[in-house]
């Protein structure tokens, strides 16, 4: 048992080999010509705004790779759409830890795709997402240029050293709600309360007139599951301990594991990245075997029971995704409440055994690493390794090999 964490190690230092794994859904694209095609888009889970794209007539057919400066348009059929932009993007920074000292107005020239937000009868909301920050764009629709809702945050350093927060953006928001005679009080309260994320949308409805959202997911953002398994448990006495000798052996517990949890997708209709909340109760009967006082005949012995309830947020990437088949990779953090019983030493020779001779404690962390498949969305067969982990005031280990099946409520295909 002492050797199973080698093939966990292995698999987990793997290289991951899945960042260029297709996941190709209907869409189409438009040509700087106007001409529009349709096929099928590889729709990733972008942090950041896609560079390119990789776009098939056909799923039979080889893939092209299109960039902003070869294509004005790409949509994902019923979730994302894109169009490409040419002009200024501001370059200060809005992250509290890296705020420029004084006003800082500098920007670049870049082609890039703007993910469509919202759109609508008169003025059309765009974002630009990169390692720096987000960005908002707006476009009326008379002229489709589309412009930036400026936001700046710097240290003024010419007072006092207070934070400013710039927001342009309301102004240029007011105006044009003035523009298309929807400067109403409401809005325009709304329009000078309003932080720079989402409340942005909000507002272009109401200056369109309309609620109409430019995308949306067909597919839940979570998702709960059920499992049942078994698991090949031991303790071992810690390694300098004076009373032992180096010859010990276990009896391990094979008793079962029941457990439920929520899965939360980042992007749903991809599905690859998955934060995980489980909890699990599980039980254990441990014997473990050893020489005492350094004689070899006869053995002594330990016993304990044990009862665990466990809550473990995890984080889970699918290597291979498909809704058909998934391979995945989890690890996380597992905290574990436990009772116990029949905490006994046996001593060789001996007729009483020494009661509560291991230091339990009650509550105790460990590291579960795990690897399994999913087929279907549905149902998974799982491998767990749980990094051998102390639990006892007196050093003794607990390791674990965990197995078993699941099933996954709610999450559409």
């Amino acid at each position: 048992m002492k050797h199973l964490y080698k093939p966990f190690l292995v698999v987990f230092l793997l290289p991951l080999f899945s960042l260029a794994q297709s996941n190709y859904k209907p869409g189409i694209v438009v040509t700087l010509k106007g001409d529009t095609l349709h096929g099928f888009v590889d729709y990733k889970e972008w942090e950041n705004n896609p560079e390119s794209i990789n776009f098939k007539p056909a799923l039979t057919e080889a893939a092209q790779q299109y960039t902003p400066n070869e294509i004005t348009y790409f949509q994902v059929a019923q979730l994302d759409a894109y169009r490409s932009y040419n002009g200024p993007i501001s370059m200060d920074a809005t992250n509290i830890s890296h705020l420029s000292s004084g006003r800082d107005t500098s920007f670049k020239t870049a082609v890039i795709f703007l993910k469509i937000e919202q759109d609508g009868k008169y003025i059309a909301l765009y974002s630009y997402t990169d390692d720096l920050k987000k960005r908002y764009f707006i476009a009326e629709k008379i002229n489709n240029k589309p412009f930036e809702l400026v936001y700046r945050t710097y240290i003024d350093v010419d007072k006092t050293y207070n934070t400013v927060n710039e927001t342009k953006y309301k102004g240029q928001l007011i105006y044009l709600s003035s523009k298309y005679n929807r400067n109403t009080d409401e809005l325009k309260t709304t329009i000078e309360n309003a932080s720079y994320d989402q409340d942005l949308v909000n507002i272009v409805n109401k200056i369109n007139g309309s609620a109409k959202q430019a995308t949306h997911h067909a597919k839940s953002g979570i998702s709960f599951y059920a499992g049942i398994g078994s698991a090949i448990s031991s303790i071992k006495p810690p390694n300098d301990y004076n009373f032992y000798s180096t010859n010990d052996s276990y009896v391990y517990s094979y008793l079962p594991r029941i457990s439920f949890g929520i899965n939360v997708y980042t992007n749903p209709e991809v599905g690859r990245l998955v934060f995980k909340a489980e909890i699990a109760l599980s039980a254990n009967t441990f014997k473990t075997y050893f020489n005492q006082y350094f004689y070899s005949h006869p053995k002594s012995y330990l016993t304990l029971n044990q009862y665990t309830a466990s809550l473990e947020p995890q984080v889970l990437y699918n290597i291979y995704n498909s809704d058909r088949f998934k391979f995945y990779l989890e690890a996380g953090l597992s905290l574990n409440f436990s009772k116990y019983s029949n905490n006994n030493l046996y001593s060789a020779g001996g007729t009483d055994p020494e009661a509560n001779y291991i230091e339990l404690t009650s509550s105790w962390f460990s590291v579960p690493l795990s690897a399994g498949i999913t087929l279907n969305n549905k149902f998974g067969i799982y491998v767990s390794y749980i990094i051998p982990t102390v639990f006892s005031g007196n050093g003794f280990t607990y390791s674990s090999t965990q197995f078993g099946l699941t099933y996954t409520f709610g999450q559409k295909k």
